[in-house]
């Protein structure tokens, strides 16, 4: 699989520099610092996921709208297992997308590489039923940069076949 990512990569200007990625109609994920009122208001973003840590999050937006926010705490590294913090993620998209006001829920973490990209390619699989390799080519192709922790690549893959 990685392999066939090499093409996309190629592609990447880095993490500040690659677009957002729109997994589905109502969600998109990136990088923390791309969440700014002229970002929030041209995607007209009414909900937040934290996949880091607070200071990888503008605190206006958590200060604002402090019931449509929610910080994870997940830690990215290759010794982590990512499915760890994917419960909470599970439930707090639930509510969000389940929320009257929801029309569009940014999910972060400090670069939009890996947390929210992992563990949002997790939920959509799930939840959508999205195939795990197309989902995976569609996030790569949109946000070049993302995907990259291959133990959490592992580990989400394990995950979705584990429910099949």
């Amino acid at each position: 699989m990685a392999d066939s990512l090499l093409g996309y990569r190629r592609n990447s200007q880095g993490w500040q520099k690659d677009p957002v990625a729109s997994v589905h109609p109502l969600i998109l994920f990136g990088a923390g610092e791309t969440l700014t009122p002229e970002f929030v208001k041209k995607y007209g973003i009414t909900h937040v996921i934290n996949c880091a840590f607070p200071e990888d999050s503008p605190s206006w937006f958590s200060s604002k709208f402090p019931e449509n926010y929610e910080c994870l705490y997940a830690v990215d590294s290759l010794d982590e297992d990512i499915t760890r913090w994917y419960p909470q993620f599970e439930f707090v998209m639930n509510s969000f997308l389940r929320s009257r006001d929801a029309t569009k829920i940014y999910v972060h973490c400090q670069c939009g590489i890996n947390r929210s990209g992992f563990l949002t390619l997790i939920y959509i699989c799930k939840k959508f039923r999205y195939e795990f390799d197309l989902a995976v080519r569609s996030i790569v192709k949109q946000r070049p940069c993302a995907l990259t922790n291959p133990s959490y690549m592992i580990q989400a893959r394990q995950y979705i076949k584990n429910l099949s």
